[in-house]
């Protein structure tokens, strides 16, 4: 073997290597079964502009545009930093309300069918983060962008404390780090192609 077709497949190896380091070590995925987490059918999700759930319900107690800027700032930072690309759509529900004293900040719920997610939610619950002395934008920006994470396949990751996924901080605002998106990647590699924005 020649010294180039020698150099060719170790600068291959190094560069897989390097590459499958960093997507064995992003896990934390929503497991649907076995090894298979909980994604979309492609990476094109729609989205609806955040809302009150219940519109005329029980009053809400902060601003209803600081939980408009939040989710809007958590679907940029998801839209741009990662592999998803979300579009104007009805798939994803983003919604803010008064849900109870029940024990969460941020709820999301997928509703699959098998693995493949067809239509999410993502609500912030202002039973809660209505105490402005309590609860900061950042922290309420860092609900948004964690509920939203979730409608994509991913679990918390309590290891990092530079990303919304962590749920044992809320300072981490509107971020996403490096592990999220090589997670992403990793759910989503050769689903790439578009799923529209219905």
């Amino acid at each position: 073997m020649n010294r180039r077709v020698i150099l060719y497949l170790c600068t291959i190896f190094a560069v897989g290597l390097a590459v499958g380091t960093g997507i064995v070590l992003a896990n934390h995925p929503w497991i649907c079964s076995g090894n298979t987490a909980y994604h979309w059918s492609g990476t094109t999700v729609g989205y609806a502009s955040p809302v009150e759930e219940r519109a005329g319900g029980r009053a809400i107690g902060r601003n209803r545009q600081d939980y408009v800027n939040a989710f809007n700032g958590s679907v940029s930072v998801w839209h741009t930093g990662t592999v998803m690309n979300l579009v104007s759509g009805t798939q994803l529900r983003l919604y803010y309300d008064t849900y109870g004293r029940n024990g969460w900040l941020g709820l999301a719920t997928i509703y699959p069918s098998g693995c493949i997610i067809t239509r999410a939610t993502s609500k912030a619950n202002d039973s809660y983060l209505r105490d402005t002395s309590r609860y900061s934008q950042t922290n309420v920006d860092h609900v948004a962008c964690q509920e939203v994470g979730h409608t994509f396949g991913l679990d918390h990751n309590r290891t990092e404390t530079n990303t919304c996924m962590n749920d044992t901080i809320l300072t981490a605002g509107n971020k996403i780090n490096q592990h999220d998106k090589d997670q992403l990647a990793s759910i989503y590699a050769g689903l790439r192609s578009a799923q529209g924005g219905n």
